[in-house]
């Protein structure tokens, strides 16, 4: 069996050393490597995770490739999907869902949107880069920024794609909504991306000492209190089948 774990977050420039990133750590997606290194059946787990994320231990089954931007993430997966056969995908890392279109300053915005109306404005933004800030390195010097963001592509929304066999483990991430919401959003999701597995948790849940969660399958829903339970969780779900 070869496995696919995302963990840890995506960036995206906003100049040659200025980024939009998030605080995922990759501990979760570290845990879930060490555990299905223990089945017998597995014979490659490619975890693919951010520079700074926490790894797995060192074990001859584990291949570590770095990614950074999510155009990186998806170009990765997408040759591991079409060069290995791959069985599991556990897609647990932060995805950036935007990426930086352009830098510009408020001043900027006004004298280009002057004498507009509501529609044009935005056609402006959305369209015309001509008084963005061209420079490799954002002048400090500049006040009032304006950063013009887009969406990026939903990875997750490939994987079955490129190979509908493949096993697929999704994560939803909200904050602060009531059970009911979060495994509706969740089963939402897995709906929507033909996911076999969806783990899903509330920010207001995640601590030093508590992960907990709600694991999702298609007939069942585990409450789990922990990472490490995580961790097992799917273990036994991807043992059972595999």
């Amino acid at each position: 069996m070869n496995i696919i774990i995302t963990a840890g977050g995506t960036s995206e420039p906003i100049d040659d050393v200025r980024e939009i990133t998030n605080c995922s750590s990759g501990k979760l997606g570290s845990k879930i490597a060490n555990k299905l290194v223990q089945l017998s059946s597995v014979e490659n787990i490619f975890y693919v995770c951010s520079q700074n994320a926490i790894k797995p231990k060192n074990n001859k089954k584990i291949t570590i490739i770095h990614v950074k931007t999510v155009e990186n993430l998806l170009n990765s997966l997408k040759n591991l999907i079409f060069t290995q056969k791959i069985d599991v995908v556990i897609h647990s890392m932060a995805v950036s869902d935007y990426k930086v279109d352009y830098v510009s300053t408020a001043q900027n915005f006004a004298l280009n949107l002057s004498n507009k109306n509501a529609d044009e404005i935005v056609q402006t933004i959305n369209n015309n880069k001509n008084f963005a800030i061209k420079q490799n390195k954002i002048s400090s010097t500049y006040d009032n920024l304006v950063i013009k963001l887009s969406q990026t592509p939903k990875v997750i929304s490939h994987i079955k794609e490129w190979d509908k066999n493949i096993f697929l483990v999704g994560f939803k991430l909200l904050s602060n909504v009531k059970k009911e919401e979060l495994i509706s959003v969740a089963k939402k999701l897995m709906q929507k991306n033909n996911c076999d597995v969806v783990v899903a948790n509330d920010i207001k849940d995640i601590s030093q000492k508590q992960h907990k969660a709600q694991i999702i399958t298609k007939d069942t829903i585990f409450e789990v209190q922990t990472k490490q339970q995580i961790a097992n969780k799917l273990k036994s779900i991807i043992n059972e089948i595999y």
